[in-house]
């Protein structure tokens, strides 16, 4: 009976084990995809930067329009 209890007992923290393992590749994923999409939002706007006299004449026409 106590083998059998054992045997249950560690049958319940496989599981529990499986479970926390699943968190653990659920979070990678998770912080893999937003590494991405940062690095997505930087090459589409802050890859290529404009020369400082474009920048100014461009803000210039923002503001006087």
């Amino acid at each position: 009976m106590q083998l059998i209890s054992k045997y249950i007992e560690h049958l319940r923290r496989l599981k529990d084990a499986n479970k926390s393992r699943r968190l653990v590749i659920e979070i990678i994923i998770i912080l893999i995809v937003k590494v991405i999409l940062l690095w997505l939002i930087w090459v589409m706007f802050f890859s290529n930067p404009i020369a400082k006299e474009a920048r100014q004449s461009e803000v210039t026409r923002i503001i006087l329009n």
